[in-house]
């Protein structure tokens, strides 16, 4: 029987050992390449040196102390720049309008008692050309430096009109007769004015403003036939909307209620939207002037129209 010999299977030599680096290779290594891109080779032992760890861990705090600096910094400048911002608004410097003097230049503040005693002959040399003064509220409230206010500015230049703040719960007419037995005479002054603003609590009850207008126009009524003239009515937007201008009230047309009644409108913090008809408006309650007791910030109205055309507002 022939004997066959096994041929000897050749063995192919494996390298079982891992291959590692010196550190004087991979000093060189690191010299010339990121070692980021050498870890993703498997035959490569990732062993920093003492003096790679060091310098990595010191810029990781480099970009910590950084990233936490420039936040810091950030912050700092947004709470100078709103600190600033409220400064400005406060002091009445910096306004939400601000209507240019060429546009408007006819103005003036609103008088009341909080102001307390006034020097009228320095007052009314300011930059104003016009003031109203608070005269009455509701049916039985006088303010009560309106009669000397009355009697001081009537010995300036500065054109001047009572105004009447209104009270829904009261009787028009009631209101418009309390109205004209504290003011009297208005000759050479301007038209008299009275303010309907359903404000406060008005927001979170009901309002029937059928009967809200209906005392409204028997206040107007009242005025005209008195002084003969159509007193300005000072509103703010949910008024205008709900009162002046509202097609669902008692009348067909509400604008026939208030047929030649000019219209002072209230916008704070923006101009009047341009479906709006008014001839005054109050754009401000953050101004201040000199020569009153208080120091308090007033209201500010502009006029819209010329010199000549604020001749038509005198009663």
């Amino acid at each position: 029987m022939p004997f066959h010999k096994k041929k000897k299977e050749q063995k192919v030599p494996t390298n079982k050992k891992k291959f590692k680096l010196d550190k004087e290779a991979k000093k060189r290594i690191d010299a010339e390449f990121d070692d980021r891109y050498l870890s993703e080779y498997s035959n490569y032992d990732m062993e920093l040196s003492e003096d790679n760890e060091e310098q990595a861990q010191g810029k990781i705090r480099k970009k910590h102390y950084l990233r936490k600096f420039v936040t810091v910094t950030v912050v700092l400048c947004i709470l100078v720049m709103i600190g600033n911002l409220t400064v400005l608004l406060a002091t009445g410097k910096l306004l939400f309008n601000e209507p240019k003097k060429r546009d408007y230049p006819i103005r003036g503040p609103i008088i009341t008692e909080e102001m307390g005693k006034i020097s009228w002959k320095k007052f009314a040399q300011q930059n104003i050309q016009m003031a109203y003064i608070r005269a009455t509220k509701s049916a039985a409230y006088e303010d009560e430096n309106f009669d000397v206010n009355w009697e001081d500015s009537a010995e300036t230049s500065l054109p001047t009109g009572a105004l009447h703040i209104f009270d829904p719960n009261i009787d028009g007419k009631e209101q418009a007769e309390h109205f004209i037995n504290v003011v009297g005479s208005i000759d050479g002054r301007l038209l008299p004015a009275v303010e309907v603003k359903l404000d406060g609590f008005y927001k979170i009850i009901p309002v029937d403003y059928d009967e809200v207008t209906q005392k409204l126009v028997d206040y107007i009524t009242v005025i005209k036939k008195h002084y003969g003239v159509s007193p300005i009515i000072c509103c703010n937007s949910r008024t205008y909307e709900k009162i002046i201008c509202n097609p669902n009230l008692f009348s067909r047309d509400s604008s026939e209620n208030f047929k030649g009644c000019p219209i002072w409108y209230e916008s704070l913090y923006s101009k009047p939207d341009e479906n709006i008809d008014w001839n005054f408006w109050s754009y401000t309650n953050r101004v201040k002037f000199s020569y009153y007791e208080s120091n308090d910030y007033l209201t500010m109205t502009v006029f819209k129209g010329s010199k000549e055309d604020f001749q038509k507002y005198f009663a």
